[in-house]
This record gives structure tokens, C-alpha cells and sequence, in this order.
């Protein structure tokens, strides 16, 4: 691991720690107000990080209170605080959250310590499993067990200009990564760059974006995931698609391309200094919404472009876990079932921009088509399209996840940037993830 890498892991580990103190006051707050909760009633306590459905989920408290009789604190705080006030409830056995909002990234770590409850099939079934979009499903399942329910679920997509498509003499946006770079190469100009992506380093940020590349060409971070864990990530098919990636953002992309973050492709493509993305739902919903942006009737979606082994959307998912300390199990999952329910899900999918809820049957809501089509007429069908194609394993399901992902992403990161060679940036990505999985050979 070179000097950088480790300088500016530890300078997060200490940022973390003085979040967790900072958090100490919050979570004293908390325990006491579930200690003097009276028994006659159930109480549950929620803690949830801020997104468009938390923050509606915790304006309807009353109405989970009057379909069941128990009371519920729902609490939306900002993801770095809920962070730390996990962990803190987590490692102090406290037992004072009963329903926890489980991040993808995260939940294969909580597992692995011992932190969460699996639910049985029986209880699955009890929250209409055949309801759920199968992708958002498979990625919160672990050894053959569900630890957590989907609320939310968001996929790639390509969003791009069809008025600059066409007057260069294209009559639909790019199949294939290979087309992709024809159809740059024509469109990119001084006025309006072909394509903005998220290049920064992150688990979150390029390593949402580069896989989709990756995998279209058969590259993989491991040979047999999850049977073989012998890192892959610098294999030729990888390489091919770190070309393809350093190419679009390096010869097509804004200035600065190469440390863009999804609020940056979100404006370049809103203010038409970009005539197309590849980003997530959440993202391409905010550039065809025409109170967001003038050019949002001149956009057209599609799936992401495939390659020689197909398309593989990214998936980026959340759902509700119960923790293995939670005081009530049942009253937990009650909770869980109201709050992934066809009903409150439709609620707020009309009330709130929450295009990414997990439930087929939302997404055959009248009402529901009926407002997102008013967005843009191909919204929800390239989304479930997207979903459907989605693999659970689209960033490989392990502990240390977020260790590689921050590896993997420096070293991408430094390759688009020019700091080092392709070849030179995954070798160093397959070192750092030996370490970090324990994979004990020489390279």
C-alpha cells in the first residue's frame, strides 16, 4: 500500500473516531427516551439516514400508530451520524434500535459480526416476497438468508441528448461501450461535451460507474465470486474496459471530468454542458424533471450499453434490517411490513420524487405511471428493465467491501487522471486487495 493510500486511510480513521465521540450525546439521548417508555405500550425506535423516502417514511408515523397501536420515534439524521450511531448501538449491546436502515455496502460486515437478525422464510413470504424486484432481493441476501427488506433501489441508466444525436446522423443512443465511443467522438464540441461520469475516487463514485464497463467485458474483481476469491481485477478484460472508462472521461468529458461526482454529472447534463450520462435513477430523474432543467425534453433514456458479455446495470440498494439485540423482533417486523408495504410505498412514490421504490406492483400503478410519465414517458420501463437485469453481485457482497472499493477506485481514479499507467493502476488495486481479503501470494 504506498505512503498516500495509508496517509489518507488514516486521516479518515480519525475523522471517524471524533464523529463517534461527537455522536455520544446523541446517543445518550436516545437510550434514555427508550428507557422511559412506558410498557403498556410497544415502542419502537427507527434510526434512518436522510433520502427522499426516510424523510417522507417519518411524516407518516401517526399512520403506522393507528394500524397497529404501538408508537414509533422514526429519526432521519445525516449518513455520517447514523453511521457512528450504529456502530455505537452495535458494539455497546444496547438494545435500543429496533429497526436499523441497512445500506448494501454495509450489510455484509454487520452480518458477519454477529449485529443482525436474518428473517425466516416464513416472515419473507408474510411481507410479500414475489412482490419485490428480484435484483434489490438477491443483494440483501447472505449464505441463503434475507437480512434485510428492501425499500430502495436504484440502477444505471443512460440518459443523453436526442436533438444531438440526431443532427449527427444518430437515430438512437449507443448499444454497445464500442458504439459509445463512435457516438462521443461524433457528438463532442466546445459548447457541450459528449459525456459526463462520475470519475472520483469512491466506493460510491467511479466504482458505482466502472463495473458496468468492467463486467460488460468479463472482467470481475475475483475469478469465481463468491467460491474463488483470487482477485481478477487485473486481468486483460479489466484492462480493456479501464480503456474504454479513462477514454470517455479524458478525450469527451468536461474539464475536471476525472474527479466528477454525481452532483457534478447531475449539472453538467441539467445546464447542457454534456449531451450524455451514465448514472444512477436518482440522478437521471433530476435531469428530465423541466423544473430542474431547460433540456429536459430533449432527452431521451436507454439501458446502459453492453459488451462482449452482455449489460450489467450497477444496483445500489437499502433496506431494513432488525437488529439481533432488538428488544422485539415481531413488533420490528411489523414495522417493516408497513413500511415496505404496496400502500405506503405508492404513497410516497406519488407524494416525493421516489422513482426507485422495490415493488413490482408499485410500478404498475396507474397513478404512479401516470406521474413519472409526466417526468418522461420511458422513466419506469428502462428502470425495471434495468432492475431486472441487475446482478445482486454487482460490487462483490463482502465484509470488506468498503476497504476495496476505496482501493480499487484510488487506483482507477489515478489511472484516468494520468498519474499511472493503466497496467500500473490495477496491478496496485490487486495488491491492495490481497492484503486486504488476506489472499497470501506474490504478484
Amino acid at each position: 500500500m504506498s505512503n498516500v493510500t495509508k496517509l489518507k486511510r488514516n486521516k479518515k480513521i480519525k475523522v471517524t473516531l471524533l464523529l463517534i465521540v461527537a455522536t455520544v450525546g446523541f446517543f445518550t439521548l436516545v437510550s434514555k427516551k427508550n428507557i422511559e417508555t412506558s410498557e403498556k405500550t410497544t415502542h419502537l425506535n427507527v434510526t434512518l439516514f436522510t433520502m427522499p423516502y426516510t424523510r417522507a417514511l417519518a411524516e407518516l408515523e401517526e399512520d403506522f400508530e393507528a394500524q397497529t397501536g404501538m408508537t414509533v420515534d422514526i429519526r432521519v439524521v445525516g449518513q455520517g451520524i447514523y453511521e457512528n450511531r450504529i456502530i455505537l448501538s452495535f458494539l455497546g449491546k444496547t438494545g435500543d434500535l429496533d429497526v436499523v436502515h441497512a445500506p448494501l455496502v454495509q450489510l455484509p460486515r454487520w452480518v458477519k459480526a454477529g449485529w443482525m437478525r436474518p428473517f425466516a422464510e416464513d416472515e419473507m413470504a408474510t411481507l410479500g416476497k414475489a412482490d419485490f424486484f428480484p435484483g434489490p432481493l438477491s443483494v440483501l441476501s447472505l449464505h441463503g438468508q434475507s437480512w434485510a427488506v428492501p425499500f430502495f433501489a436504484e440502477t444505471g441508466i443512460l440518459a443523453y441528448r436526442k436533438d444531438i444525436l440526431r443532427e449527427k446522423g444518430f437515430k438512437s443512443a449507443p448499444e454497445t461501450w464500442e458504439d459509445m465511443l463512435t457516438t462521443a467522438a461524433a457528438i463532442n464540441s466546445s459548447d457541450t461535451s459528449a459525456i459526463a461520469l462520475r470519475g472520483a475516487s469512491g466506493q460510491g463514485e467511479n466504482m458505482f460507474i466502472f463495473p458496468m464497463i468492467m463486467r460488460a467485458y468479463g472482467g470481475a474483481f475475483f475469478e469465481d465470486y463468491p467460491d474463488d476469491l483470487t482477485v481478477s481485477i487485473d486481468s486483460p478484460e479489466v484492462e480493456k474496459a479501464l480503456d474504454i472508462y479513462a477514454e470517455l472521461i479524458g478525450s469527451y468529458s468536461p474539464r475536471g471530468g476525472g474527479n466528477f461526482k454525481f452532483p457534478e454529472v447531475t449539472a453538467s447534463m441539467q445546464a447542457g454542458k454534456s449531451a450524455m450520462i451514465i448514472d444512477a435513477t436518482g440522478v437521471v430523474a433530476q435531469v428530465v424533471d423541466p423544473d430542474l432543467s431547460p433540456f429536459a425534453d430533449k432527452i431521451g433514456l436507454a439501458p446502459v450499453p453492453s459488451g462482449p458479455a452482455g449489460r450489467s446495470p450497477a444496483i445500489a440498494v437499502h433496506g431494513f434490517g432488525i437488529p439481533s439485540d432488538a428488544n422485539s423482533p415481531e413488533a420490528s417486523l411489523a414495522f417493516i411490513r408497513w413500511a415496505t408495504s404496496e400502500d405506503v410505498l405508492t404513497k410516497i412514490a406519488l407524494s416525493d420524487a421516489y422513482p426507485d421504490f422495490t415493488r413490482i406492483s408499485v410500478s404498475k400503478n396507474p397513478e404512479v405511471i401516470k406521474k413519472y410519465i409526466t417526468i418522461h414517458p420511458d422513466f419506469l420501463r428502462v428502470k425495471s428493465e434495468a432492475l431486472s437485469e441487475a446482478i445482486g453481485h454487482y460490487r462483490p457482497l463482502l465484509p470488506e467491501w468498503p476497504e476495496i472499493g476505496a482501493a480499487v477506485g484510488d487506483n482507477i481514479n489515478a489511472a484516468v487522471n494520468d498519474v499511472v499507467s493503466h497496467s500500473a493502476a490495477l496491478s496496485g488495486a490487486a495488491k491492495e486487495m490481497d492484503e486486504i481479503i488476506g489472499n497470501d501470494h506474490e504478484r
